[in-house]
């Protein structure tokens, strides 16, 4: 069910029923079935002084809360390539770094390459499985023989509305909230040896149950009043991976949102990831393993806190989202 949070504290949104329709929802994805309904309502609601002051004094600590991804969506979209730094770091990468041979010369044609995508290209962008999504506190189970799994904090959108073939001046209209994904990728599974002229595998590398955790709230896009001046960070074991802000993005949010509709019809509770900035594992030389505690966060969204730990037999890839944990909404 929904809960509402303020200051570390949740309450569920059903304490406010007998007043609004709203809080009669059995989950968050069924409230964004009815977002335009119920919008301006709960805009109303989360702004009443008394409802914080009821959350604060009648709700949970959040701590003693088993959370679950606060959406389940029907369709998951990932944008790839879409931070400018990640993509020049990727491809100094591939020559041995800014101290490689050639190195300048492959710094201007990424730089180039950015130019004329921004100018004249499109996002690229893969449909991936629901079922990926996963917790984003507790455990991450990490499969024997999985020895690449890689991190990509990113800003995740999550639709409100159905859309088909709208413009990117109208979709802003569509974004229903924000929320902290961590798209995982097995990354030495993206490419595949036996047909090296396809391309890359998002099945194999981004299908694993558990593989986007998306969380820990869902918050609503009136809290966000520019979304490209968002702050991601991911660290491991306390250091540092990924620090950048939404602003670097080739192809802005609302940009990828009108994109999709064109190819796509879009429906309430759908989930867009919208591209991960610099410092990848395979940057960095280093992925996640047993013992690993990953973090993410985006500023105003929340922060995610996985502990890897060693998969146990017969489980699949990835530990699966469990259904009686609680949805938040800050």
């Amino acid at each position: 069910m929904p809960w509402l949070v303020a200051n570390g504290r949740a309450l569920p949104l059903r304490e406010w029923a007998g007043e609004w329709p709203l809080g009669r929802a059995g989950s968050l994805t069924e409230l964004l079935e009815r977002w335009p309904d119920h919008e301006s309502d709960l805009r109303a609601l989360t702004t009443l002084p008394q409802t914080r002051d009821l959350v604060l004094t009648r709700g949970d600590d959040i701590g003693s809360l088993r959370i679950q991804a606060p959406i389940q969506p029907r369709q998951a979209f990932c944008t790839i390539g879409n931070y400018r730094r990640q993509v020049v770091e990727a491809a100094m990468d591939v020559g041995g770094g800014a101290g490689g041979p050639g190195a300048p010369g492959r710094r201007a044609a990424a730089l180039e390459a950015l130019d004329r995508r921004s100018r004249t290209g499109e996002p690229y962008v893969c449909l991936t499985s629901s079922e990926r999504v996963g917790r984003p506190i507790g455990n991450l189970a990490i499969a024997p023989g999985v020895e690449t799994l890689d991190w990509e904090v990113e800003i995740a959108a999550v639709i409100g509305a159905t859309a088909r073939r709208i413009s990117p001046g109208n979709a802003a209209g569509v974004i229903a909230g924000y929320c902290v994904a961590n798209d995982l990728t097995v990354r030495s599974w993206v490419a595949r040896e036996d047909l090296p002229a396809l391309g890359s595998d998002w099945l194999q590398s981004k299908g694993m149950p558990g593989s986007l955790p998306l969380g820990p709230w869902f918050v609503p896009a009136w809290q966000v009043p520019d979304a490209s001046q968002l702050r991601l960070q991911l660290s491991v074991n306390g250091t540092v991976m990924q620090d950048d802000t939404a602003e670097d993005m080739l192809f802005g949010i609302e940009h990828q949102v009108a994109y999709l509709s064109r190819h796509t019809r879009l429906r309430p509770g759908d989930v867009l990831c919208t591209g991960s900035p610099a410092g990848f594992g395979s940057h960095h030389g280093r992925f996640l393993r047993p013992g690993d505690l990953v973090t993410a966060r985006v500023t105003g969204l929340g922060e995610q806190r996985l502990h890897c730990v060693e998969e146990q037999a017969p489980s699949p890839h990835l530990a699966p989202p469990r259904a009686t944990e609680k949805e938040l909404m800050r």
